[in-house]
Parts: structure tokens; sequence; C-alpha cells
């Protein structure tokens, strides 16, 4: 693998990570704000935020946004809201600041415990969490084998660095149950594009450029495309109780 944790492995390919990730679904976000209460005038923070995807979402939507992003390669092509350093674990806001904090294909990263403990503190009361996710691995028509076993060495390899599941840390928590709705789209990409995605995923992202670019050299003589792929968008939210 590379240099960086698996976590932070995003920046080294910020620019495509930005490019060419499916777009937020964006009646799952007004469905947020619909469930949440949220009004134009709530202020919020986008927790994990990359290279701003979500946050250029919520500053449509409401008047206050902040985005809080560790990764300076990630954090340097953020270019709305008000930008800061730091971590869930470690939200850099005065306790009761926000009424909402959101999560977009992030919180599998955080500590998951630490995380909440933070969220709840920089909630005001009955503050709201929204987390949203994107899955969008499958293809149709399916990958050959041999592409599939290409493309699973490295996740393999990352295992041992992945955390366990988040959402079980909420019982016992100072939120009130999770609450989940699913989405679905689909869209077509061709073989170029698909591996581009494949490229910031974690473990992908993680390898250096010599072995990434090894890597996909080998996949893509077994791709031929076009490919479909079922984007699978999930909305979960509570409140602190």
């Amino acid at each position: 693998m590379g240099d960086r944790p698996l976590a932070m492995a995003f920046g080294s390919v910020a620019e495509t990570y930005d490019r060419v990730r499916p777009p937020y679904f964006r009646p799952l976000i007004d469905r947020a704000r619909e469930v949440l209460g949220l009004g134009p005038d709530a202020c919020v923070l986008d927790l994990g935020a990359g290279s701003g995807r979500l946050t250029r979402e919520l500053v449509t939507r409401f008047r206050t946004v902040f985005a809080v992003e560790p990764d300076d390669d990630m954090r340097v092509l953020l270019d709305v809201g008000t930008v800061l350093s730091g971590t869930a674990e470690q939200i850099p806001l005065a306790d009761a600041r926000l009424d909402a904090v959101f999560v977009g294909e992030a919180f599998h990263w955080f500590d998951a415990a630490r995380a909440i403990t933070e969220i709840a503190r920089a909630l005001r009361p009955h503050g709201a969490l929204a987390i949203v996710s994107t899955h969008w691995w499958e293809t149709n028509p399916p990958l050959s084998e041999a592409a599939l076993r290409l493309l699973r060495e490295p996740h393999e390899r990352a295992r041992k660095q992945r955390r366990p599941r988040w959402d079980t840390a909420f019982e016992g928590s100072p939120f009130e149950p999770l609450q989940c709705e699913n989405y679905e789209k689909q869209i077509t990409v061709d073989a170029d594009r698909l591996l581009k995605l494949y490229s910031t995923t974690s473990a992908l992202a993680a390898l250096s450029r010599a072995e990434r670019e090894s890597l996909f050299t080998s996949v893509r003589s077994e791709l031929a495309g076009p490919f479909v792929l079922p984007i699978k968008h999930e909305l979960c939210w509570t409140r602190l109780t």
C-alpha cells in the first residue's frame, strides 16, 4: 500500500474523487431537511467534508454552513462554507453551536463512539444528525471474474484497517434510534470512467500511483462496457433526546 492510512487515502486522488464520484441525490438531502425540520436559517456542519461535494449542496439550502475535513489535499478543494481543519473526534466548534450535522460517505471512517460524543457536544438541544451514504460498486453486466479478482486483492490487503460497524455505537448514546430510508437510481459509464470511479475507493486510492496504474492496465484489458451502475442512496437520521 502507499504511505497514507486507509481513512486518509482519498487525498491522493482528490481531484478525481471530486470530479467523478456520483453526485448526491438531491431529493435525499431535501428529505433530510424535511424530516429534521431545518429551515433556511439553520446552522449546519458537513463533517468529514472531503472535497466539498455535500457542502456545495448544503450552502444552497442553509444560511450558515461549516465544513470540517482533516485531509489537506481534500480540504484545498473546498470552495464554499466556512472551512476548518478538524476531525469527527475533535470538532473545532463551540458547544451547542449547531442545529444539525451532516455526514456524507464518511461515518464508517470515524471512531464512532468518540464521534457521537463530540457531535452531541456541538449540537444544540434536540439537534439533528443526518448520515448520507452512496453505494455503487456493482455493475450490469457484471465484471469478469478475472477483473474482480484483480480489484479484490487490494481490498483484502486493506481489510485490517477497516473499522467495525458504526450504527451499533448509537445504542445507549444521547441520540434517538436511527431511522433510515433508501433511494435508487442508475447511471451508465464506459470502461475508462468506471476505472476512474474505482480509483477513488479507499483501498485503490491508498496504492502508490505506479501500483494503481499497473493494476488498472491489467483490469482495463478485461473490460468492454458500457456498464450500468445501480446507485443506492441511503439517508439515516436521528436527534438528541
